[in-house]
């Protein structure tokens, strides 16, 4: 599945893939999904630091098979103001839970329909 992404001023082409879960773990030394679970346990316990990093690494590994970058590199592309942006993070947690298949995208209604 692919999607675009906005986070701060940069678009994100992202896909995933079955390769997604090994390029993780091949790049990041640990389970995709067990992260994906860690970042609620994160939220509960106000470790806001360890959310962020699971995104961004997660998002990293989505966008990675349309720019060859480190993850240093990666990061190095976004300033500070993207923590304030609360709207970018939600929308960095949607599609993440999207494009590994823990939500489904619901079309959006209009006003007419009931």
């Amino acid at each position: 599945m692919e999607r675009k992404i906005i986070i701060g001023e940069k678009e994100l082409q992202v896909r995933s893939s079955l390769f997604t879960i090994i390029d993780y773990k091949n790049t990041f030394g640990s389970d995709l999904f067990m992260d994906v679970t860690s970042l609620n346990a994160s939220k509960q316990n106000a470790d806001i630091s360890q959310v962020i990093k699971v995104l961004f690494q997660i998002i990293y590994i989505l966008h990675k098979p349309f720019e060859k970058k480190t993850f240093d590199e990666f990061l190095n592309d976004f300033d500070f103001s993207i923590l304030n942006d609360t709207k970018a993070l939600e929308d960095i947690s949607n599609t993440i839970g999207e494009l590994l298949g823990s939500i489904k995208k619901t079309p959006n209604k209009s006003a007419s329909e009931p």
